[in-house]
C-alpha cells in the first residue's frame, strides 16, 4: 500500500513530535511504502526510506486545501493521513489525527466556527480519526456523533533522548515546558511560583518575554531535544498545570527522564500520567501547595519519579505506528 502524510509541520512542537516519531517508526517496519508531503527546506527532517513530494502550501487557507489536492493526486497514493484536523479537498481515502478539541472553545468566534466546521468536515469525511487519548475519543465521539469503532486510540510515543541516564542541569528550579496559550494556564503557573521560596522556574518553549523581568524566573525559549531532557533530569519537578490537555507529551517526557510531575486534573493529564503525578486544581493556591509539597519532601520526588519512568516505558513510537498502522487497514478495508 502507497500511503501519503502531510508533513508540512513536521518542524513544528507538538504535531512535528508527533509526525517526526510516527514517520521514523513506520520507515523502519512494514511492507508499505510512505509519501511525505512538506516543502525542499524540510527534506533534512524526512526519514530515510520515507519518500519526499515537495509541497510548499500556506497553513490555514483554502489555497492549501487546493494544493495539497494536486499534490495527492500527482503521488497516487492509496490512502492519505492528514496529523491535523484541516484536510484537503481530495477523493483519495484519507485518515484524521486530531489532537484534542481545544479548539471548539476558541474565545474568538470566527476561529472557533472555523475549528467547528473543519473538525466536523474531517470527522464526517474520513475512513477513521485517530487520537492520542482516550479522553480525546470520547469528547469526539459526544461532539460529533460518530460511532466508537470510527475513532482509534494511538498515545503518543516518547523520544530517545529522553531518558534517566545522561547529562543533569544545575539548579534548585521547577521546571515549564510548552507554549503562551491561554489554555496552557501560564499565569496561574507564575503567580503560584510567587509563593514558592529557595527554587527558581525556568520557562521552556515560547519565548515568554511577559515573564523575563519577573524575580527568579528564567525563560529560556526553545531548547533542543538534548538540553530539556538535562533540564528534566535536574528539576524538582515538571509543572504543567493546563486547564485542558489532549495527551500531555510534555509530561511524558518528564516521567521518561525520571522528574517528578504535578499537572491539573485535567482528564487527559491523569489519564496518561496515573500515579506517577501529583494532580491538582487548576488554580494558584492548589498548585503552590503541590510545589511546596513536592520541593520538601525528598521521599515523594524518588517514589514519582520512580513511578514515572515505569509508566513511560508504555508510550513508545513503535507502539503508536503499530496502532497507526491497524487504522490504515481498518480505513482500506471498508
Amino acid at each position: 500500500m502507497r500511503i501519503g502524510i502531510d508533513a508540512r509541520k513536521i518542524a513544528d512542537f507538538g504535531i512535528g513530535t508527533y509526525v517526526r516519531g510516527l514517520l521514523q517508526e513506520l520507515a523502519v517496519s512494514g511492507d508499505d511504502t510512505y509519501v511525505a508531503f512538506a516543502p525542499r527546506r524540510l527534506a533534512p527532517l524526512i526519514p530515510a526510506g520515507v519518500e519526499q513530494a515537495i509541497v510548499d502550501a500556506p497553513h490555514y487557507s483554502i489555497r492549501e486545501l487546493i494544493i495539497l489536492r494536486h499534490a495527492i493526486e500527482g503521488a497516487k497514493v492509496d490512502l492519505f493521513h492528514a496529523p491535523h484536523y484541516v484536510v484537503p479537498f481530495t477523493s483519495v481515502p484519507f485518515v484524521v489525527t486530531i489532537h484534542d478539541l481545544i479548539h471548539l472553545r476558541n474565545p474568538n468566534p470566527i476561529a472557533r466556527l472555523y475549528a467547528r466546521k473543519m473538525i466536523g468536515r474531517a470527522v464526517r469525511r474520513s475512513r477513521r480519526v485517530v487520537t492520542a487519548s482516550e479522553t480525546v475519543k470520547r469528547e469526539i465521539v459526544n461532539t460529533f456523533g460518530c460511532s466508537d469503532e470510527h475513532v482509534l486510540v494511538t498515545p503518543n510515543g516518547v523520544a530517545a533522548p529522553f531518558s534517566e541516564s545522561g547529562p543533569t542541569a544545575e539548579g534548585r528550579y521547577f521546571l515549564y515546558v510548552g507554549n503562551d496559550k491561554p489554555h496552557k494556564n501560564v499565569d496561574v503557573l507564575i503567580e503560584a511560583f510567587a509563593k514558592i521560596e529557595n527554587a527558581s522556574l525556568v520557562l521552556t518553549g515560547a519565548a515568554f518575554d511577559r515573564f523575563k523581568s519577573r524575580e527568579r524566573v528564567i525563560a529560556s525559549g526553545f531548547v533542543d531535544d538534548a538540553e530539556l531532557a538535562a533540564l528534566y533530569r535536574g528539576a524538582i519537578a515538571l509543572a504543567m498545570p493546563s486547564r485542558e490537555e489532549g495527551f500531555g507529551l510534555p509530561a511524558l517526557e518528564a516521567m521518561a527522564s525520571g522528574c517528578a510531575v504535578i499537572t491539573s486534573n485535567a482528564a487527559a493529564l491523569v489519564e496518561i500520567t496515573g500515579d506517577a503525578a501529583l494532580h491538582v486544581e487548576p488554580n494558584a493556591a492548589s498548585l503552590a501547595d503541590a510545589m511546596a509539597r513536592i520541593a520538601s519532601d525528598e521521599s515523594l520526588r524518588a517514589t514519582l519519579a520512580s513511578r514515572g519512568v515505569a509508566r513511560a516505558k508504555r508510550f513508545t513510537w513503535t507502539r503508536c505506528a503499530e496502532l497507526t498502522r491497524d487504522a490504515y487497514r481498518a480505513a482500506i478495508a471498508r
